[in-house]
């Protein structure tokens, strides 16, 4: 359980520090055959060191070491994020392959050519690419993959949709306080080919609530019960702060726009993408 605060603690608490206190496990919109699927591309096996950066509180990271065998490092900016992934990794059998701590993507305080892969899920979309991706590129060994699982919005929208989105773009970087930018598959691409990655491939993906994804992701949280504790916890908090219950507005109508408005969600998807670092010759 995360530490006790109290309400007004609650209501300064950054996005992300706030996501952690409630207990979000993680933020990936593809669900585990999203991961299944990038973990593939990017060659992940239980020989394979993961940097997962942007970890949350270690869902993804547990989810890797459990299924692939791999080892993971975590790193964060949220210190409430990195304190839940060190309870998780504690309560479980593959604790040993685990290991949280905070970090700067754009400083990465690793060597040269540490990592067999660096995967990014839901995080590069508020990372800056042409600072990102080098330092990417940097810790990986040569051969090694970069992976992101990140939203893509098309270009050309038409206009009256166009306000919309970037609305709805503009809650998020309010919300978060972060330079968030939801990208084309073609800007993802260039990003990865720019920063000097070869065997480049970025997937779009649209139907990411259908039914079958929507019960995999309740799976993912632990099932119905953990699914009911975290929207109780939730609701309790909403009920004891309008700060909080204007957030949540505020998020819906983001979300709303992405997700589920028949007009302008059609726009928005994610992508994965892969990009190897080219071997030394």
């Amino acid at each position: 359980m995360p530490r006790a605060l109290s309400i007004q603690e609650i209501e300064e608490l950054g996005y992300y520090d706030f996501m952690a206190y409630l207990g979000v496990p993680f933020f990936n919109i593809g669900g585990a055959p999203s991961i299944d699927l990038l973990a593939e591309r990017c060659r992940i096996d239980d020989g394979s060191h993961i940097l997962d950066v942007g970890c949350g509180t270690g869902g993804n990271a547990k989810y890797l070491a459990e299924h692939f065998g791999c080892k993971v490092t975590g790193i964060d900016i949220s210190e409430l994020m990195i304190e839940q992934a060190q309870i998780r990794a504690s309560e479980l059998e593959t604790e040993k392959k685990l290991d949280f701590h905070m970090g700067d993507a754009y400083s990465l305080e690793f060597p040269d050519g540490s990592f067999d892969a660096v995967l990014t899920i839901f995080v590069s979309q508020f990372l800056e690419i042409d600072r990102a991706f080098p330092e990417f590129m940097r810790v990986l060994r040569p051969g090694g993959y970069l992976g992101i699982n990140e939203m893509y919005r098309l270009e050309n929208v038409p206009t009256q949709d166009s306000e919309k989105a970037d609305y709805a773009e503009k809650v998020y970087r309010e919300l978060t306080e972060l330079p968030f930018s939801i990208r084309s598959p073609e800007t993802w691409e260039k990003g990865f080919i720019d920063s000097g990655f070869s065997e480049v491939s970025v997937e779009p993906f649209s139907e990411f609530l259908s039914a079958k994804t929507g019960l995999d992701m309740i799976k993912d949280l632990g099932g119905w019960i953990n699914l009911f504790k975290l929207l109780w916890r939730t609701y309790s908090l909403a009920l004891k702060s309008k700060k909080i219950r204007t957030r949540y507005s505020r998020m819906s109508k983001g979300k709303n726009v992405m997700l589920r408005d028949k007009k302008t969600s059609k726009y928005f998807g994610y992508v994965l993408g892969t990009g190897k670092k080219p071997s030394q010759a």
